[in-house]
């Protein structure tokens, strides 16, 4: 096989003599994924549409016969699905495994992301080695909710401003960096996202992947006596759903509430512009009696990640 680097306007490669891989056009490719990716995360998969502007949907074919489809780039591979009665996955995923080393900076690991159970050990027999971390996806119906906050509290939204580039950010961002900082730092959900400093709280990317409605049903809560930020969940969209960014409580005001009145407010909000919230939590997270408490309901348990490390 002709060694072939990756190129977003090549629609073709070829894997062997026998398979191929070719790019797919997203909506009806994701039509497939909804289907063959994994059955029991229907109702739970982020993509219901799958039909956002990526380039990076192939199919998967032996000879002329499609087989499957992959999410793939340098250094990227999921949504990796069969059509039955198409059983040889190992055999292709060797193959995928070997054009992504063409395409791939190998000074940096090759990853993939929310292995579902039944993929666990496909990925590990090709190499990939399993993230610590533990997650899932859980989802309830949007509903209204009668939400009385205590006197001494102050309710906001964040509000987004952007520059003459597009670009988006936070007005009040260094509040909420601290805000996060004081809630997460040095936890299990920290450690996860690979965030130590005040810095690395900075929400600089979740203004880009949220609308307007879904900023409307966020919140910020305020201590009214010390005008502290103690308290904030942030929604964005997870392509065309309503998910939870992020939400967390300082550690002295926590046991109040907060967390649960900020769902709810957020779920109210949403009623009839969005059917579902959905949020990721991680296995063993203390905030999922809350989640379970409001009807939250998990999906399948997956590993986060898994990866080839760097040469």
């Amino acid at each position: 096989m002709q060694s072939v680097d990756w190129s977003d306007d090549i629609n073709y490669y070829d894997l062997s003599s026998e398979y191929s891989i070719r790019k797919a056009e997203p909506e009806e490719w994701g039509v497939y994924c909804s289907v063959y990716y994994n059955m029991r995360y229907n109702g739970f998969f982020r993509e219901e549409g799958f039909n956002a502007p990526r380039r990076n949907s192939f199919w998967i074919y032996k000879g002329e016969s499609k087989i499957g489809g992959v999410r793939m780039a340098p250094n990227t591979i999921y949504h990796l699905f069969y059509i039955p009665p198409f059983h040889d996955s190992f055999e292709v995923l060797k193959l995928l495994k070997n054009i992504l080393f063409q395409w791939s900076d190998r000074t940096e690991p090759i990853k993939t992301f929310e292995v579902l159970p039944d993929q666990v050990n496909l990925y590990t027999r090709a190499g990939f080695w399993p993230d610590e971390f533990r997650c899932r996806w859980m989802q309830r119906p949007t509903d209204h909710f009668k939400v009385v906050w205590d006197h001494n509290l102050i309710i906001k939204c964040p509000e987004i401003k952007g520059n003459e580039m597009g670009a988006k950010r936070f007005i009040n961002e260094d509040e909420i960096a601290h805000c996060d900082f004081n809630s997460f730092a040095g936890g299990f959900e920290a450690v996860r996202r690979k965030k130590s400093s005040l810095e690395d709280f900075i929400p600089s990317e979740d203004p880009n992947f949220t609308n307007e409605i879904l900023t409307q049903a966020s919140t910020l809560v305020y201590d009214k006596d010390t005008g502290q930020l103690i308290a904030n969940c942030r929604l964005c969209l997870q392509d065309n759903q309503a998910a939870v960014y992020s939400i967390g409580v300082i550690p002295g005001y926590r046991g109040r509430g907060l967390a649960t009145r900020m769902l709810q407010r957020a779920l109210t909000s949403l009623k009839d512009k969005y059917p579902v919230l959905r949020l990721y939590v991680m296995e063993g997270n203390d905030a999922e009696s809350v989640y379970f408490n409001l009807g939250f309901v998990p999906g399948v348990l997956e590993i986060q990640s898994m990866y080839i490390p760097t040469n």
